[in-house]
């Protein structure tokens, strides 16, 4: 038997179930501080040829969303589902925070990039990683699109490197 179900703002997450992940997507922030925003709205893209891709769809003012624009870079760290940190990604999906004052609360632990030398430009710094997650996704930002009427921003990222922890 069915129910039906009241559509809300944010569907996904407020009137639907399906199985969708939790990534911390982290950018650079202007002031060189990193910063993590969790989102479920991300999803293969382009899955055959030379070019793997993910879309992700954000608020085109958010600090990831403005911080992906201006660097070009993030990681997509895909974490476990897990209630300690699921509830430490509510306190990060605060519309309206500063990285500076988020991330103060925040429970997970950033490492550096695994871009090899070969990858790295000397010039470029790179966003941090994960250690609690699962699966990371180094990318670069290959193009975005905003629709002015409802503020959404849907970028597509190249997927530069795949890290993936070896229990899994």
């Amino acid at each position: 038997r069915f129910r039906n179900v009241r559509i809300l703002d944010n569907f996904y997450q407020t009137s639907s179930f399906f199985p969708m992940p939790v990534i911390l997507v982290c950018t650079i922030a202007e002031s060189g501080q990193m910063n993590l925003g969790p989102y479920s709205l991300c999803f293969p893209y382009t899955v055959a040829g030379d070019t793997c891709q993910m879309v992700f769809n954000t608020r085109d003012n958010s600090n990831t969303a403005i911080n992906l624009r201006r660097t070009g870079l993030c990681t997509l760290n895909f974490i476990p589902d897990d209630r300690r940190y699921m509830r430490n990604c509510v306190m990060l999906g605060y519309p309206g925070e500063t990285t500076e004052g988020k991330m103060v609360n925040s429970i997970f632990t950033l490492r550096p990039s695994k871009r090899g030398e070969e990858e790295r430009n000397r010039d470029t710094r790179y966003p941090d990683i994960v250690a609690e997650a699962v699966q990371v996704f180094e990318c670069s930002l290959d193009s975005f699109e905003i629709d002015e009427q409802t503020h959404a921003q849907r970028s597509i990222l190249d997927i530069d490197k795949v890290l993936l922890k070896e229990r899994w």
